[in-house]
């Protein structure tokens, strides 16, 4: 799978692009703040139908764009067969520029969609694109997966899991509405506004969605330690193994039952009613997963070195790699994100290794320096310098 061709109107930096890809390593060299990191936010977009760089996808409209949108145009090649992917997003509060608040176009009414997305000319949902192109980012943050916070370690579950299984993906959506209604009816309850016994209707949807989530996360776990296990072997010169634990809230079923773990968690719900009540929040479910990673079954956030938890990281995100190759049989579009100038140089080289053959890469560099003259040889390069593309 790789990407043939992307255009950009107004995304970011970005006022036009028209960049034709293809296999290979494309590399993208320029200062901070130029547009490198906006480039593969917007390949990502086409892939998981959000931002991983903004807190709402709204923010990704230039400022100064004349209708306050942006427009993302891709053509993908799979196994398959072609994709055309079309994206606009919308913003209907641009910022203040020049003192004045920016008035929305006349033929814009106000309800306008926030994304509008076509599929093959055809109008389609967020859902309906996720997984259409599957891509695996690694940025700076990922080295941090080891020693980051839960939600980080969740969100890069979530971000496979959902390019390569589509029920995961509404599941974790109907999920979270849950978790909100449910807190919120909480707070009531504590307030004496509300009866507890309206939360048993939403247990049910809880238990009943959580039992899906975790069975899919603990599948994919498994899957990482069968494939991590050797990158952690050939990146530590075959002194360390590691072992990736699944630590989530609920005592996961003995038998690993969907169609006996909703009432074993629905249980452990009640059990904890009285104490949810009290502090007004969903004290139990997926929303609070968290993973452990072991090497020579230590835990590496605790005894591991800054080096180690790094490895660790790195053979994370290989295996992921290796997960999503398997589970779609699909290649998946790798883009790197300035992590070269995080690492040390044998970690460099140990990364250049494994992606130098991977059908497309996209790598972002603020220094040139770091990589030898034959991968500089068969890599397409580019300058970005404030949102345009320049030869090299």
């Amino acid at each position: 799978m790789h990407l043939v061709h992307l255009a950009l109107t107004d995304f970011r930096n970005y006022r036009q692009l028209d960049l034709p890809l293809g296999p290979g390593l494309f590399l993208f060299c320029g200062e901070n703040a130029q547009g490198k990191t906006n480039l593969l936010e917007a390949v990502s977009m086409i892939a998981t139908s959000t931002s991983f760089h903004a807190s709402a996808d709204r923010e990704v409209v230039n400022w100064y764009a004349p209708d306050h949108l942006a427009r993302i145009d891709a053509r993908v090649r799979r196994r398959d067969g072609e994709l055309h992917v079309e994206m606009v997003i919308f913003d209907p509060t641009p910022p203040q520029l020049g003192g004045e608040q920016a008035l929305r176009p006349s033929h814009w009414p106000g309800g306008t969609q926030r994304k509008r997305i076509k599929i093959n000319e055809v109008p389609r949902r967020s859902l309906d694109l996720i997984g259409s192109m599957t891509n695996v980012l690694f940025a700076p943050a990922d080295l941090h997966l080891v020693d980051g916070s839960p939600d980080e370690r969740r969100r890069f579950i979530d971000r496979s899991l959902c390019q390569v299984r589509p029920r995961y993906c509404q599941a974790l959506q109907q999920y979270r509405k849950v978790i909100l209604q449910r807190a919120a009816l909480l707070k009531r309850i504590r307030d004496y506004h509300e009866d507890p016994r309206l939360l048993d209707y939403l247990d049910e949807r809880l238990t009943l969605l959580a039992s899906m989530i975790m069975f899919e996360r603990e599948r994919m776990l498994a899957a990482l330690n069968e494939l991590a296990a050797p990158f952690q072997q050939q990146l530590s010169g075959g002194r360390e193994q590691l072992q990736i634990v699944y630590r989530p809230s609920f005592q996961l079923h003995p038998q690993r039952s969907l169609t006996e773990a909703q009432g074993y968690y629905l249980k452990q719900l009640h059990a904890v009613r009285h104490k949810e009540i009290q502090q007004g929040v969903c004290l139990l479910g997926p929303h609070r997963d968290d993973l452990e990673f072991l090497v020579n079954g230590m835990s590496v956030i605790t005894y591991g070195s800054r080096g180690q938890q790094r490895t660790v990281a790195l053979a994370t995100k290989f295996a992921e790699l290796a997960y999503m190759r398997s589970a779609t049989g699909d290649e998946p579009v790798l883009l790197l994100d300035d992590v070269f100038s995080e690492l040390d140089q044998r970690r460099r080289e140990q990364l250049l290794q494994a992606i130098l053959d991977h059908e497309q890469v996209l790598l972002t560099t603020t220094e040139a320096g770091h990589f030898p003259p034959e991968v500089l040889e068969r890599a397409y390069k580019f300058q970005v310098v404030n949102g345009q593309l320049l030869p090299w």
